[in-house]
């Protein structure tokens, strides 16, 4: 006769991989999990250990969940990997979810598996949802958890997500199979806690069915949302100059798309702190300069972002300095920018992007950006200026000024980037000159 939690195998999709890790707490769920998996661990068709997490935070009774998932797993024949997080004093669960996350990579790296499966249900589900709507998420939020995801390049598969508690709960007992409860999932100051206690029973006689529903709805926003991801991520590519982002491609966009394109040039430029996300209050701002001519906002980590010469910048608490780079053959890289040299085009240049000079001249110089000290001698001026002073006269925008690449001799400069010319001999074709040629984007000439 089937046991109850072999009749739940039919509606999971069996994982498919090679090596699998099972993420055990020694709950309902992930004991569950467990047993739909062993099949395919006894025949052999998936290689598996499982995981254990104890965080420590419930004394002897985490210790209890420790020894029950090494009893569990020793009974069933399935490797078991058990660590001890420390975390510092904290006790909120970001802090326990950070570290459990940071042992399931480590165990994904020590065993090669392919794939990390965890036991979220219907009702966490669901759960989750109403968390992020109380808290105003928009649709990346409302989403919820996909049955399949990679993060950090771990590959997590959720193959119970169209269980419910209660369904995964009957199984293990109609079968008579014992699980650990987590006593803190009783504590009413969480809000996740009050919202599976009391909100969701309510939703239930209010409306049967109401988890389901909710998991629908989470479900035809996901689909939604990677349209209208897909969309920004193509904006984003044509608006994207390496950490600027330039504003005309994004004006006209529509806001949902917008917003999506500001917190990708956000993830990807921004400070990795462990609420990475932009708040809606701060997309918001980052809306409004968008539509500015110039100004600066504060972002999270120190950091802020400005406007000017049609492009977004951010800007951070400390800029690395890169290292120079000597000047060599007819091509030298720096920074994503380039500078070549090439035959003469029997003009000298505009100065700017392009300025020819006698042969040779570029021996012993470098590009870097600028430091202390720095002075240049104005093409057909008679004296030096402070590079500072400089670069003010031309209107340079500041959050430009430390990116700007400079063709130096010493703390002379040469050649700015986009602004212009510094002590270069006269132009004359007789000294068979060659064509220096700044390639790459250089918003400051705007």
């Amino acid at each position: 006769m089937e046991s109850s939690i072999e009749s739940l195998r039919s509606r999971i999709r069996v994982p498919e991989g090679r090596s699998f890790l099972i993420g055990l707490s020694g709950g309902a769920d992930s004991v569950a999990l467990t047993l739909l998996l062993l099949p395919e661990i006894r025949k052999g068709t998936i290689r598996a250990a499982a995981v254990h997490v104890n965080h420590g935070l419930r004394s002897t009774e985490s210790d209890k969940d420790e020894c029950f998932v090494r009893d569990l797993c020793s009974g069933l024949g399935i490797e078991c990997l058990v660590y001890r997080a420390d975390l510092s004093g904290r006790s909120d669960e970001a802090a326990a979810r950070k570290a459990r996350f940071a042992f399931f990579r480590q165990a994904f790296h020590e065993t090669g598996a392919d794939t990390l499966v965890l036991a979220h249900n219907a009702n966490d589900q669901a759960e989750t949802f109403l968390m992020r709507l109380l808290r105003g998420s928009g649709a990346d939020g409302l989403q919820c958890m996909a049955e399949e995801q990679e993060t950090d390049g771990i590959r997590i598969l959720r193959p119970m997500l169209e269980l419910s508690r209660d369904e995964i709960r009957d199984a293990l007992r109609h079968d008579g199979i014992a699980w650990r409860e987590d006593s803190s999932n009783q504590n009413r100051a969480y809000l996740r806690n009050r919202i599976r206690i009391e909100l969701i029973p309510m939703m239930e006689e209010i409306v049967p069915g109401a988890v389901r529903h909710i998991c629908t709805a989470g479900g035809l926003i996901r689909n939604d949302n990677g349209a209208l991801q897909d969309a920004a991520r193509e904006m984003y590519a044509a608006a994207a100059k390496g950490d600027l982002l330039g504003t005309d491609e994004l004006e006209n966009a529509p806001e949902a798309i917008r917003s999506r394109i500001l917190r990708m040039w956000w993830r990807a430029n921004g400070p990795k702190l462990d609420e990475h996300e932009l708040s809606s209050d701060q997309t918001r701002q980052l809306t409004e300069l968008l539509k500015s001519e110039r100004g600066k906002i504060n972002l999270p980590g120190g950091y802020h972002a400005g406007r000017s010469n049609g492009f977004l910048h951010l800007t951070g608490p400390v800029r690395e300095t890169p290292a120079p780079v000597e000047v060599s053959g007819p091509d030298t890289c720096f920074e994503g920018f380039r500078l070549t040299e090439t035959p003469s085009e029997g003009n000298p240049g505009d100065g700017k992007r392009t300025q020819e000079v006698p042969a040779g001249f570029t021996a012993g110089c470098q590009i870097r950006t600028r430091k202390p000290g720095d002075r240049i001698r104005p093409f057909g001026s008679k004296g030096s200026r402070k590079l500072q002073d400089y670069l003010t006269d031309r209107k340079i925008p500041e959050p430009f000024r430390d990116r700007i690449p400079l063709l130096c001799r010493g703390d002379e400069v040469l050649m700015v980037c986009g602004v212009g010319a510094g002590d270069i001999p006269g132009w004359d074709i007789a000294a068979k000159p060659v064509r220096l040629t700044w390639h790459g984007e250089i918003p400051w000439m705007k």
